[in-house]
């Protein structure tokens, strides 16, 4: 995938002042809810579960993903380009009382390699026993390049997750949620699409070639999820911020994450996968087309 003047790489301006627009996502009932199955898709498909292991979360903004790691008791390092997200994460860490185990580094992703991601710890760079890539690469024009810099990041045996919004959904939530079928019929080949929070357009990526690029760069996929795999179909958005319809919902996604065929049209795909070399390699499945 190359780029293009429609879907220029995004840089970190683009990201940087658009952060009162994210604050507006993540506010959202149904992106609440994705950060809570997220969590959920990560304690089951990640193999080494217990606390203190390395985790580097890119892209990781305001430590959605990564904070709730530390929780956990994990070392994380949240990197990103955006100072205001990661001053956010830094103070969310301090408030929560995890600023011991959180690190927070401003740079982007070609400049990762020559990083000194030393832990917050004091460990060694390199070696990551987890590492994070959450709706970054559909802004990414060279997807294979990025896979083989965020696999080279990765330890022997260790853990990448990926994840990215589904293009079925898109096709589904504009023809079902909107009522708008014409429109629905425009996405079905569209190389792009526009982001309303960031105004800048994204790739459009299949979990397939994604998961070809893995076993390329020596990191088959272990574990496919579907993140959302209702919620964006229903069309009450009030009824979504009731806390009962919610948690009903919530039960239900979980039981729908990882089974067939509801895996292949949720909101976003997720995929997990092991490097090679180490004790939890696995030798990959069937593809996600």
């Amino acid at each position: 995938m190359t780029g293009s003047p429609r879907a220029a790489e995004a840089g970190a301006d683009v990201f940087e002042g658009r952060v009162d627009a994210w604050d507006t996502w993540r506010a959202a009932p149904w992106n609440r809810l994705r950060y809570r199955l997220v969590e959920q898709t990560l304690d089951r498909g990640f193999g080494r579960a217990g606390a203190g292991c390395r985790v580097l979360d890119v892209g990781g903004g305001d430590g959605g993903d990564g904070l709730g790691l530390a929780e956990r008791g994990h070392r994380v390092t949240i990197l990103d380009h955006s100072p205001a997200l990661l001053d956010r994460a830094a103070a969310r860490a301090e408030a929560a009382g995890l600023a011991g185990r959180v690190r927070t580094v401003r740079a982007d992703l070609d400049t990762m390699p020559a990083l000194d991601l030393t832990g917050p710890g004091g460990e060694a760079p390199g070696g990551f026993d987890l590492v994070l890539c959450h709706n970054v690469l559909h802004y990414r024009a060279d997807v294979a390049g990025t896979i083989g810099l965020l696999v080279r990041m990765v330890g022997p045996g260790g853990t990448l997750s990926v994840m990215a919004p589904n293009p079925a959904m898109d096709v589904l939530s504009r023809a079902v949620r909107l009522a708008d079928p014409a429109g629905a019929l425009t996405l079905i080949d569209a190389p792009t699409l526009r982001s309303e929070t960031f105004e800048h357009d994204m790739w459009r990526l299949e979990p397939g070639s994604v998961e070809a690029a893995l076993a390329s760069a020596g990191c088959p996929v272990r574990h496919r999820y579907g993140i959302r795999c209702v919620m964006d179909l229903i069309t009450d958005d009030a009824r979504k911020a009731d806390p009962a319809f919610s948690a009903a919902v919530e039960r239900l996604e979980l039981e729908l994450c990882d089974r067939e065929p509801y895996v292949r049209t949720a909101r976003f795909w997720q995929l997990l996968a092991v490097r090679d070399g180490g004790p939890g390699a696995v030798p990959p499945g069937p593809p996600v087309t």
